[in-house]
């Protein structure tokens, strides 16, 4: 089992996070060292904290197409935990639009890595 399992769930989501700086790559060699079960439980843990971001209040402050809110939860996750709690807290300072840094979004890499080393993605969307 990888070291970053101890303490809880959302600290090991988190610090894998952290270590891969918005780096898409960085995060692909990070979890091309993990088991299927693991890639699928980052998958999942990612889509638990873009979701809290898809909806009311944070809409009010975003562009209104739905791969737009998408990727802007999913920007500020791949951002790491004290950002993500900064915009829990604070609403009104979600950006409206992450058009020009979606390759710092960190969601789908999940995907990418279960397919390359398993021949199929994490199943969870």
């Amino acid at each position: 089992m990888n070291e970053l399992f101890e303490g809880n769930d959302s600290e090991w989501f988190w610090s894998i996070i952290a270590m891969a700086a918005t780096n898409r790559q960085k995060l692909k060699e990070i979890l091309s060292t993990f088991n299927k079960k693991d890639i699928i439980k980052f998958q999942e843990q990612f889509l638990d904290a873009s979701i809290e971001l898809q909806d009311e209040p944070y809409l009010a402050f975003m562009e209104q197409s739905e791969d737009g809110v998408e990727d802007i939860a999913n920007w500020i996750v791949s951002n790491g935990r004290n950002y993500y709690d900064h915009i829990l807290n604070n609403p009104e300072e979600i950006p409206y639009s992450v058009n020009d840094v979606t390759d710092q979004i960190l969601f789908g890499v999940a995907d990418e890595v279960c397919y390359e080393i398993y021949g199929e993605p994490t199943g969870v969307y």
